[in-house]
């Protein structure tokens, strides 16, 4: 009966919680920094705050409408303006850590439609950076 209740306290714990999360929690608030750093950033339309959390040699693409994009680090940033910040909310809805490698899925919610992102990290030099994004694109 006790371990009814404790599993049953776990999983309602992790719903209330919100983020489904796997791996070495040491590590869990530094992978959040760096993950913070892109959505809050692109909530502010600042491109300097969104350019730490990526490493410079990092990837991003999606496809859009049918069209497979590929952007370069700097081109990606071009589309964040600080005259033009974003009007959506963002959550990390899960984590998976382990040792130096970690993956996040990332939502925006934009209104009628979504973005989902799908990160990968890599810890280098004591320090996590996004080095590949993908992306697709909900419509609710």
């Amino acid at each position: 009966m006790k371990a009814i209740i404790l599993c049953t306290l776990l999983f309602s714990f992790q719903a209330i919680s919100g983020t489904q999360y796997h791996g070495d929690t040491s590590q869990k608030d530094a992978v959040e920094k760096a993950v913070n750093y892109y959505l809050e950033g692109s909530k502010l339309g600042d491109p300097d705050i969104v350019a730490k959390a990526f490493h410079p040699d990092a990837k991003i693409q999606g496809v859009t409408d049918g069209k497979h994009n590929v952007y370069e680090l700097q081109t990606f940033l071009g589309f964040f303006s600080k005259d033009k910040p974003g009007k959506h909310t963002t959550s990390i809805i899960a984590m998976d850590i382990e040792n130096s490698a970690a993956s996040v899925r990332a939502e925006w919610d934009m209104g009628s439609w979504k973005y989902v992102d799908y990160l990968s990290l890599l810890k280098h030099n004591g320090e996590w950076k996004i080095v590949n994004k993908i992306y697709t694109v909900v419509k609710k």
